[in-house]
């Protein structure tokens, strides 16, 4: 399974080459991204100027039906959990539970515009759009 981050998310809503290549690249693997990445995207369009919003909200729609979209569930929590009892250290709880819901989902690369920005040893790999 193969997982999107907002960035990476954001470049396909918009059409950018970049994305749309990793999309026909990947075409029959399995596309995942988690509830908190779509929650990102619906912020991110609540806060764009009204005219065009429903039709952002429209391609959101669209975006997840075709994607498998990863809760944040018990599961992760609990890897969460495991990774700050073990000192593990993440700024942002919204992150880490994002990347323990691709963990513990048996993800094996996540594509974003940053691998640098996610700390931890992960079972997957974090590589650049």
């Amino acid at each position: 399974m193969k997982a999107l981050d907002t960035p990476v998310l954001l470049a396909l809503l918009a059409g950018e080459p970049k994305a749309l290549a990793l999309g026909r690249r990947w075409r029959g693997e399995e596309l995942a991204t988690t509830e908190m990445n779509l929650l990102e995207l619906s912020e991110l369009a609540s806060r764009s100027a009204r005219k065009g919003r429903a039709s952002r909200s429209a391609a959101i729609s669209r975006l997840r039906r075709r994607l498998t979209v990863l809760p944040i569930e018990r599961a992760a929590i609990e890897e969460a959990s495991r990774r700050q009892i073990r000192g593990e250290r993440h700024e942002n709880l919204s992150i880490l539970a994002m990347l323990a819901a691709l963990e513990v989902a048996g993800c094996d690369e996540l594509v974003t515009d940053n691998p640098t920005q996610f700390s931890g040893t992960w079972r997957f790999r974090c590589t650049k759009l």
